[in-house]
């Protein structure tokens, strides 16, 4: 089945090469990546599969991540995000998706320095003291410069590539129309609702190329830790900065150390702790935390704190989503899986055939197979991802800030182990959640919630006595009516007695005509009518009638009813 939705949806796809010719090269890049890389997954187990050969030095997931790194920036923005989505990949995808880069050669300087002068006003060094011509990074949508300011402070200058926001709006556009196409004609692009993961790429895309709400997630984060001592941001400043141009403090700094060569230290386990918790109290707390905090945006500084970078792309909790996750938590750390499955459930959707028995089982199976890890395997963010792929399986339609949220708990797993190997993030859960879910508390009962709950009350105590003596008294006189939207019996059978009649002359018809063929093709004696027996023409002609007669009926009377249910449903409130 999905070879032929695969078939034709390159069918459609062609038909917007044709409408749109300026795109040409990159729908005919991306047919070829959908071709390679749909065409061997919608012909798996089918006698197609074979038409489709596999590398011998590279895995599946390593050409999926090469071929979306090639397509441009907004496809590698697209497999980063993707590297969130445990319910459509397996941890093998997750992991190229996430290491994906989009270093770029960088743009001519002549160029950078005239964006410099649109956006701030002046050239370079009229801005600024000093201005490197060399920049210490590049990517696909900007790149990054050192420069010093007029009072000596040290900052780096992040520049937009001049031809970048229309070449993203074309690609976004390509993506919308592939999504839709695949949607319409694919039940499997439907279940994973890719319409809707390319509609938030496009919001997360259109944030990030506008480089003045990055400065303001760096002012609004640096606030959120004013009261840590161990965690912190690069200051932006806000009258150096534009749509197209950010200036920030310059951080000096080493990455992390690798997994390998991490050893436990009383500073490693002081900074994974209170990053940890630094995370929570956002997510639990304040709704905004750093949505990427994989090992390559962190920086440890010489006086042994942690600074994080690339405040791009910034995740939101709703407070709704906040308490399921507080929950979830709780019950995770409680290795209480039946309410584990219940908390995820009551904050998911339904797909049709979901099957909730067999998710509520399987959660259990993991919160449990969780706790009896060794403390080195333990990981909160990873166990969140396959509660997100199991719920994917069963038709559980998970909110998608969870499966975000869920990958960023996992690179905080892994920066927690590259600070101290014997970093424990269930420990962690229980020692800073109850203090989080405290100030929560406090910070819900604020005295505004008080007099709304106030007025509530007053309400209620004032008039739900008189309400429920109105109810009682028409209960005990027989004379309370309940407005129930039911089928009308009558009706019901007044259809059926249409079907009814309706097929009895059908049955009669069908006699005629076949009593009159018998009686042609019989030696009868008595009057004829054209050469024919008298009797067999009538039956004929009888039937003929009838046969008239019950089509016009039908269309006459299914005009009629359908005309009476529009008159009912409009006046329907």
């Amino acid at each position: 089945m999905y070879h032929k939705e695969f078939l034709e949806v390159l069918h459609i796809m062609s038909t917007h090469v044709l409408e749109a010719p300026n795109r040409l090269q990159l729908y005919k890049e991306l047919a070829s990546v959908v071709t390679r890389h749909g065409g061997r997954f919608a012909t798996e187990n089918t006698s197609l599969e074979g038409w489709f050969k596999d590398s011998e030095t590279k895995s599946h997931s390593q050409e999926f991540a090469e071929d979306l790194e090639a397509l441009g920036p907004t496809f590698v923005k697209l497999g980063q995000m993707l590297s969130t989505r445990a319910d459509l990949f397996s941890e093998d995808y997750l992991k190229e998706l996430e290491r994906l880069q989009d270093g770029v050669d960088p743009v001519p300087f002549e160029e950078i320095e005239t964006i410099i002068v649109e956006e701030l006003g002046g050239e370079p060094l009229e801005v600024f003291q000093s201005f490197a011509v060399v920049p210490i990074a590049s990517a696909s949508l900007g790149q990054v410069h050192r420069a010093v300011l007029k009072d000596g402070r040290p900052v780096i200058v992040k520049v937009q590539r001049p031809d970048v926001r229309e070449r993203v709006r074309q690609e976004l556009k390509v993506l919308a129309e592939v999504s839709e196409t695949l949607e319409s004609h694919s039940s499997r692009a439907r279940k994973y609702r890719l319409v809707e993961i390319v509609e938030e790429l496009s919001r997360s895309l259109k944030r990030e190329l506008d480089y003045r709400m990055e400065a303001r997630n760096l002012t609004r984060m640096a606030a959120q830790l004013d009261e840590s001592e161990r965690v912190f941001v690069p200051k932006a400043f806000p009258e150096l900065t534009s749509g197209r141009v950010l200036t920030m403090e310059y951080i000096e700094g080493e990455k992390l150390p690798s997994e390998t060569a991490a050893k436990p230290t009383i500073t490693g386990k002081l900074l994974a702790d209170e990053l940890f918790r630094v995370y929570l109290s956002q997510v639990l707390l304040d709704g905004t935390y750093h949505a990427d905090p994989h090992p390559g945006n962190v920086l440890l500084t010489s006086d042994d704190r942690i600074c994080l970078l690339d405040l791009g792309m910034v995740g939101n909790m709703p407070a709704s989503l906040q308490i399921v996750l507080a929950r979830l938590l709780v019950a995770i750390t409680e290795e209480d899986g039946d309410a584990a499955a219940e908390t995820a459930l009551d904050a998911s959707g339904r797909a049709e055939g979901a099957n909730e028995s067999k998710f509520r089982r399987e959660i259990s199976e993991l919160v449990a197979s969780y706790h009896r890890q060794p403390i080195s395997d333990m990981q909160a963010g990873q166990l969140i991802l396959q509660i997100t792929q199991c719920a994917s399986e069963n038709g559980i339609l998970i909110p998608y800030e969870l499966t975000m949220l869920a990958k960023t708990l996992m690179n905080l797993d892994e920066i927690g182990r590259r600070l101290d190997p014997e970093f424990n993030p269930t420990t962690a859960l229980e020692r800073h959640t109850p203090d989080i879910l405290e100030r929560r508390l406090k910070k819900d009962f604020t005295p505004r919630l008080m007099l709304d709950s106030y007025l509530e009350a007053r309400t209620f105590l004032k008039e739900g006595p008189r309400l429920a003596n109105n109810i009682l008294r028409k209960i005990e006189n027989g004379t309370l009516v309940l407005g129930v939207d039911a089928v009308d019996e009558r009706e019901l059978l007044v259809s059926f007695q249409k079907i009814a009649n309706r097929i009895g002359v059908s049955i009669v018809m069908g006699a005629l005509i076949l009593g009159a063929a018998l009686l042609m093709s019989a030696d009868v004696s008595g009057p004829t009518i054209l050469g024919y027996p008298a009797l067999a023409v009538v039956s004929f002609v009888l039937a003929a009638g009838g046969g008239v007669w019950m089509v016009w009926n039908i269309l006459s009377q299914d005009r009629t009813s359908g005309k009476e249910m529009q008159t009912r449903l409009g006046a329907t409130p």
